[in-house]
């Protein structure tokens, strides 16, 4: 259950420009399905390895090093 999704390149629901990446394990928790999200390393502002629920994220796809390096731009001017 869930593992349809490991390896899945995905992005963060609250934060969908800047929290992109990988989910890299599941597990079963309390009855329901967490993702472990592992940020793409190509973003400037990244954070650890953590869980979220399937309602936190949604499959996109990886954006380009053009891509990354322009978000990375706009996130230090405070527009990312």
């Amino acid at each position: 259950m869930g593992d349809e999704l490991k390896g899945q390149y995905v992005r963060m629901v609250v934060a969908p420009n800047t929290r992109k990446g990988t989910i890299i394990d599941t597990k079963l928790e309390h009855g329901h399905v967490e993702f472990l999200f592992q940020h793409d390393p190509r973003f400037d502002d990244r954070t650890p390895d953590f869980w979220v629920f399937e309602s936190d994220i949604e499959l996109c796809q990886r954006p380009s090093d053009a891509e990354v390096a322009t978000i990375n731009m706009l996130a230090k001017r405070g527009r990312g």
